[in-house]
């Protein structure tokens, strides 16, 4: 069942639904109901989504009356959909594996227990030897043709995955091909620097070969202010929009949705600023690139 059912995701409203024909008891049958409803939203949102409350804590614990046979627990129980992670390494480097960055994911819930990602943790607990499903698609990090083409990457915590990736490419034009190769400037970021500051040695080798021409790192818990990658971005702001506009380069971001919002709102603003542009052409130049 734990290969194939989502038995500790959240299920969503209409499985509620469903799940409420199987309550014994009114009250469970009328809360999932309740649950299930338009008017019921943010209930659901408080109490499963927020409580982290799984499919099977649904049945276990929410409302325990839900009593059915495990062919019928197979046919309401949604399926474990793959997960996701940028490869980041590059085939040219490493054309025998592929190399994966992932932090575990972990959250205390309401009720004292713990939530542990289903696949992170997966990976994390996986010996030597052990073999996992897996399957490859098409990227859409792609260095530019023109090697000689500048490069700006912006990818905190594990976000940096891809661009280890680009930047092991670059070597390889650069060092193995003999390629002329672009300037490349990286924006990491995290918590502390002794803490999770992950591939710091490579980073540091990459600088050290003239592969990488500029690290700038933010550390968002080693100060009494919270630096993050748009802050770094806003105080090199004249260099960053001479990358992008005079020399073309190519810009890549990974990471958290909220970061990628604030990495947009920051770049707009460099490109308003230096560019003496409105909030809209700076919005429709970006969107061009």
């Amino acid at each position: 069942l734990s290969r194939s059912c989502a038995l500790t995701g959240s299920p969503r409203r209409s499985d509620l639904k469903r799940l409420a024909a199987y309550a014994k008891d009114p009250l469970d049958k009328s809360a999932l109901m309740r649950m299930a409803s338009k008017e019921g939203k943010e209930e659901y949102k408080d109490k499963v989504v927020g409580g982290h409350v799984g499919f099977v804590d649904v049945i276990s614990k929410l409302c325990p009356s839900i009593s059915m046979t495990l062919e019928h627990f197979i046919g309401v129980c949604p399926r474990l959909l793959p997960r996701y992670y940028t490869i980041s390494s590059s085939s040219a480097v490493h054309p025998d594996s592929i190399h994966l960055t992932v932090a575990v994911t972990q959250t205390t819930k309401r009720d004292g227990g713990v939530y542990m990602g289903v696949c992170s943790s997966h990976l994390a607990n996986m010996k030597e030897g052990g073999t996992v499903s897996v399957f490859c698609r098409d990227s859409s990090f792609r260095l530019p043709a023109d090697s000689a083409r500048p490069i700006v990457l912006i990818g905190p915590g594990t976000g940096v995955a891809p661009m280890r990736a680009l930047l092991q490419e670059r070597s390889h034009q650069s060092l193995h091909l003999g390629l002329p190769v672009g300037e490349n400037v990286l924006y990491f970021g995290c918590k502390r620097p002794d803490q999770d500051y992950i591939y710091r040695d490579e980073l540091a080798k990459f600088k050290k070969d003239g592969v990488l021409g500029e690290l700038r790192v933010a550390f968002s818990r080693e100060g009494e202010r919270k630096v993050y990658v748009q802050h770094l971005l806003a105080q090199n702001s004249a260099e960053t929009y001479n990358l992008i506009h005079e020399e073309k380069a190519s810009v890549y971001v990974c990471g958290g949705t909220k970061m990628g919002h604030d990495v947009s709102d920051a770049l707009r603003s460099i490109v308003s600023e230096e560019g003496k542009m409105s909030g809209d052409e700076a919005r429709s130049y970006l969107d061009g690139m």
